[in-house]
């Protein structure tokens, strides 16, 4: 796409003039006097060669007379205002011609001069313009740095949610609301993988999101952006931008958008921020594809020790993971935040992992425990949290009190209500359900509805009422998935143990 030409002349160098004159006295006096003022200078003797050398130069200034052969001074500024907005005019006139050059300050020239000139009017006016040009100047600037920090405000609040699927659709979002595309296409480069994925697209005809097309290892700039023609299956516009993203001069992926034959092009306080909002999304969806990479191995590697924990005693195996299916699918419910539910299920999946310093005497006895046994057994939230704090520390306190009691009757701190973390809240109803329901060695588990009931009438006591009421509804309409994956081995071990009469 082409951009429209700057406000005025880059700083440090000198103004472009273009003086547009027929007669060849006033157009040789009006050129020596603008080059004495070190301006740059071109001149022409009609309007169409002042429109052919508009197409080839940037000028700043176009002084033009209004009585011309082939085109006049008014069909040129028309010209001028539609094609090159940004150039400034000045119209010289005869003193005959004042009302027609009233006229062309209504079409947009910025100031008249009379034949004969007065060299003073002329340069007095042309520093007047300029002037107001370097006012323009620094208020599209100010204009600009503003959004500029206002979109990158908004790329590091999308960048800080860390969700790939999230950062995206808010970056294709606010694409689409500040620079009017119609049609986006974005891909993500995987560089492990050597693949390139689509993952999003609005406007184009049925792209399928998540199709990935591979890219050689440590593919050049070309392929990335071979691949990515390839997932939009070559759809090109004649108004368009396909831009690589690119961190430390590696491609991460590739962003296209196209606009409607006939939109404006962007100009260059869009294209500006245009190159600062991608530059910031690149580094934001490459950020959000590490740590999604790395948070995946990290919940795989705490699955594998929660299996490993629940693995102790074949009579537990899968608590773990059923009581995280609760409490994620709770905290969902509850609409809390992304990293919130994040923080539960890890503290979900490790809110046993003290019981690695329990004594298997204690851990794998098929009955129920003594009143010393049951002391050393409510040591392994302490133990849980001292293991984690280390590399989790925002989990330690979830897995440390997840035996409180709502009342306050709890172990190991007797804390009660609020001062209990809300994640410790979830984990024990979702805990107290899973041990109920699940098979013991000495008694089969409880049905669905027996510890529903159970669960109510510990309301506000062991637990707080309103988690109590979010699980039961979703028993009572998600039952089935829910419940999928409970047909395991009957648990030998009380997950509870401040219940050993109902449990």
């Amino acid at each position: 796409m082409q951009t429209s030409p700057s406000i005025s002349a880059p700083t440090g160098t000198a103004p472009r003039m273009l003086v547009v004159e027929d007669d060849p006295l006033v157009r040789t006096v009006c050129v020596r006097l603008l080059k004495m003022r070190q301006y740059e200078v071109d001149q022409v003797e009609n309007g169409l060669r002042a429109l052919e050398r508009l197409s080839e130069q940037t000028y700043d200034i176009v002084l033009t007379d209004l009585s011309m052969p082939l085109l006049n001074g008014l069909g040129l500024l028309r010209q001028l205002k539609e094609r090159y907005p940004e150039t400034d005019a000045i119209m010289i006139t005869a003193f005959g011609s004042i009302d027609t050059a009233k006229q062309a300050l209504k079409l947009g020239a910025f100031d008249y001069l009379t034949k004969p000139l007065e060299l003073d009017d002329l340069e007095r006016t042309v520093s007047t313009c300029l002037e107001m040009r370097e006012l323009r100047r620094l208020r599209h600037e100010r204009e600009t740095l503003s959004e500029m920090v206002a979109l990158m405000e908004l790329s590091r609040t999308i960048s800080s949610k860390l969700d790939v699927g999230t950062q995206v659709r808010e970056f294709v979002s606010q694409l689409r609301n500040r620079f009017k595309p119609a049609s986006v296409a974005l891909s993500l480069l995987d560089p492990n993988e050597h693949k390139l994925t689509l993952l999003d697209q609005n406007g184009l005809q049925a792209l399928e999101i998540g199709r990935t097309v591979a890219v050689p290892k440590l593919g050049s700039e070309e392929q990335v952006l071979r691949a990515h023609a390839e997932l939009v299956r070559h759809q090109q516009a004649n108004n368009q931008r396909v831009h690589l993203l690119c961190v430390q001069e590696r491609p991460v992926g590739v962003l296209q958008m196209a606009w409607n034959e006939g939109d404006p092009p962007l100009t260059d306080k869009e294209a500006q921020l245009f190159e600062v909002f991608t530059s910031s999304m690149a580094v934001a969806l490459e950020n959000g594809r590490l740590y999604s990479k790395l948070k995946h191995q990290n919940v795989q590697t705490i699955a594998a020790l929660a299996r490993a924990i629940d693995a102790r005693d074949t009579y537990t195996r899968g608590h773990s993971e059923q009581v995280t299916k609760y409490s994620v699918r709770m905290a969902e419910v509850m609409r809390q935040t992304e990293l919130w539910v994040e923080r539960l299920r890890y503290g979900a999946l490790l809110h046993d992992v003290g019981k690695i310093g329990v004594p298997d005497a204690i851990l794998l006895k098929p009955g129920q425990l003594t009143p010393d046994e049951f002391e050393k057994m409510k040591q392994h939230p302490v133990t849980g949290a001292r293991i984690v704090e280390a590399v989790l520390d925002d989990v330690r306190d979830i897995i440390r009190h997840h035996h409180e009691w709502y009342n306050g009757t709890g172990y190991p701190d007797g804390l009660k209500g609020e001062e209990i973390p809300l994640e410790s809240r979830v984990i024990a109803v979702a805990d107290a359900f899973d041990a109920m329901t699940s098979d013991r060695a000495y008694r089969k588990g409880m049905t669905v509805d027996k510890a529903v009931k159970i669960l109510r009438a510990g309301r506000n006591e062991q637990w707080q009422g309103d988690l109590v009421d979010v699980l039961v509804d979703l028993i009572d309409h998600e039952g089935e998935t829910l419940l999928e994956g409970k047909d395991r081995p009957a648990q030998a071990i009380f997950c509870d143990g401040n219940l050993p009469n109902l449990l």
